[in-house]
């Protein structure tokens, strides 16, 4: 008898179990990854404009806020990946997670009023179907366990 991951609990534990599931800590993990890169670029273009040695290695977006905010977020993207690693195989976990080559620049359009061209966007809309295709036999193999 296999033991069953511990991502799955007891009934009582049903909302918990729910969000240490693998494939949301996916998603969740994509989103703050995301996140991050929006927050990366808007402390980036909102640090003060300082001489130095600072201005100099461009370290100047590390007194902006919005970098810290972009630091945070990337750090509880690597937590939920690192939580997923022990559950997916890297062949399907990675291939998903790249979607966040369909969100970060959906949320630079959006929040940082970024040109996004069309060639671009159906770059991103194949993209999508790649992700699309390994997540329908991945769906198949999960309703066999």
């Amino acid at each position: 008898m296999t033991e069953s991951p511990s991502y799955r609990l007891p009934a009582r534990s049903r909302p918990l179990a729910w969000l240490l599931n693998p494939y949301l800590q996916i998603i969740l993990g994509a989103l703050l990854d995301s996140t991050g890169e929006v927050l990366l670029k808007k402390g980036a273009t909102a640090a003060p404009h300082v001489g130095g040695i600072i201005q100099t290695f461009g370290l100047t977006g590390l007194l902006s806020f919005w970098t810290w905010i972009g630091i945070v977020s990337y750090v509880c993207s690597l937590l939920s990946w690192l939580y997923v690693l022990r559950f997916v195989p890297l062949s399907i976990a990675f291939p998903l997670i790249n979607v966040v080559h369909v969100l970060v620049p959906l949320g630079a359009k959006i929040f940082l009023h970024e040109n996004v061209s069309s060639k671009r966007w159906a770059g991103i809309g194949l993209i999508v179907c790649g992700v699309l295709l390994i997540i329908k036999p991945l769906v198949k193999a999960e309703e066999k366990l």
